[in-house]
C-alpha cells in the first residue's frame, strides 16, 4: 500500500516538475522511465536536456549511435537547453555526430559539452549557432578560416587541445559577448591577446605540450582589460610572460614547472645538445626567478593575490 501511495504522489506531479527530475538523469535512464506506466510512457520525449555517453553501451555493439538517433528522432522539445555528448572513439560516425549537433542548433541549443577523441572538427552549421551561451570542447579542433558567429556565447572551456594564435584570434572575433575563458591543457599558442572589454576571467589550467619541433618554449599573455587571472596546474618547461595585466584585481598563480634535467626522456630527441646539458639547470631556474619578479611588478595593482609553492 505504501508503494502504491508513493507511486500516486509521484504521478500527480505536473509534467514540468517531472521533466525537471528527468533532466538530472543520464538520457538513457530518463528514457527507461517509459516502462513505469502510461503516465510516463511519452514524458521523456519532451526533455530539453540531453546527456549521452557510450560508456553505458560498452556491452552492446554499436548500440550508442542508434540510441542517440532514436532519442532525437522522437524528441518534440521546442528548444534544447543542454546537449552533452561523449563521442570518444567514434570517428567512424562523424556524419551522424554532425547530424546530432545540427539538430541541436536547429533547436536553439544554449549549453553544449562535446567530448571527442581523436580530434573532431565541428560542422559548419554549429559555428553559426547564435543561441549558444556556454561551450565545453574536449579534444576537438578549431579552424582559423571558418567564420565563427557565437553571438550569445558567454563562457567557453577548451580542454586537451592544440590551438594556434590564428585560431584564438578567430574565436575571439566571433564571440562579442564572451566573459569567461578556460583553457585546460591547451597549448600551441604563443601569444594570447584579448582586447575585449567583455572578457573578465581567464583560467589557464596547465599547458598542452607537443615537444616535437618546438624550440621556443614560451608564450605571452596580453589582457589589458581582464579582471581575474588564474595560472594553475603543470606548465612543464614553458615560460609564461605577462605582457599587460594592468586591470587584473584577482590573480591566482599556482602553476608547476619541470626542471630541464627532469624532463621526460621523449623530449631528448627533439632538444639541442646545449639544452640537454645539466649545467644549464641553474640558469634555467634563475630565468624563472626573474619571471616571478616580473609577475609581482605586473600584478602590483591587484587587490587579491594567491601564489603557489613555485614562488617560494
Amino acid at each position: 500500500m505504501a508503494d502504491e501511495t508513493l507511486d500516486d504522489r509521484l504521478s500527480e506531479l505536473p509534467d514540468s516538475l517531472l521533466l525537471q527530475i528527468l533532466s538530472l538523469l543520464p538520457t538513457e535512464e530518463a528514457v527507461t522511465t517509459c516502462i513505469l506506466s502510461k503516465r510516463w510512457q511519452c514524458l521523456w520525449t519532451s526533455l530539453d536536456t540531453f546527456s549521452f555517453s557510450p560508456r553505458r553501451f560498452w556491452r552492446r555493439n554499436n548500440g550508442f549511435p542508434s540510441f542517440v538517433d532514436y532519442v532525437l528522432s522522437h524528441s518534440n522539445a521546442s528548444k534544447i537547453t543542454k546537449f552533452e555528448i561523449d563521442c570518444s572513439r567514434m570517428y567512424m560516425y562523424k556524419s551522424q555526430i554532425n547530424q546530432w549537433l545540427t539538430f541541436a542548433v536547429k533547436k536553439n541549443v544554449q549549453h553544449v559539452a562535446l567530448y571527442s577523441h581523436p580530434p573532431y572538427i565541428l560542422p559548419l552549421t554549429f559555428f553559426t549557432c547564435s543561441s549558444l551561451i556556454t561551450l565545453h570542447l574536449v579534444k576537438s579542433s578549431l579552424v582559423s578560416d571558418i567564420v565563427i558567429a557565437w553571438k550569445s556565447l558567454k563562457t567557453i572551456k577548451l580542454e586537451e587541445m592544440e590551438v594556434g594564435d590564428a585560431e584564438i584570434k578567430n574565436l575571439l572575433s566571433g564571440c562579442p559577448a564572451l566573459e569567461t575563458i578556460v583553457f585546460n591543457r591547451v597549448g600551441g599558442f604563443r601569444r594570447l591577446e584579448i582586447n575585449s572589454l567583455k572578457v573578465k576571467s581567464l583560467k589557464l589550467e596547465g599547458y598542452w605540450v607537443n615537444y616535437a619541433g618546438k624550440r621556443d618554449r614560451s608564450f605571452e599573455i596580453c589582457v589589458p582589460y581582464l579582471q581575474h587571472l588564474e595560472l594553475s596546474h603543470d606548465f612543464h618547461d614553458f615560460k609564461c610572460s605577462l605582457v599587460d595585466v594592468s586591470s587584473v584585481v584577482n590573480a591566482k598563480i599556482t602553476f608547476d614547472i619541470t626542471c630541464i634535467k627532469d624532463l621526460d626522456n621523449d623530449y631528448d630527441q627533439y632538444s639541442d645538445s646545449d639544452e640537454e646539458d645539466e649545467d644549464n639547470c641553474s640558469d634555467y631556474h634563475q630565468g624563472f626567478k626573474t619571471l616571478i619578479q616580473d609577475y609581482l611588478q605586473k600584478l602590483s595593482r591587484a587587490t587579491e593575490l594567491t601564489f603557489g609553492t613555485l614562488f617560494t
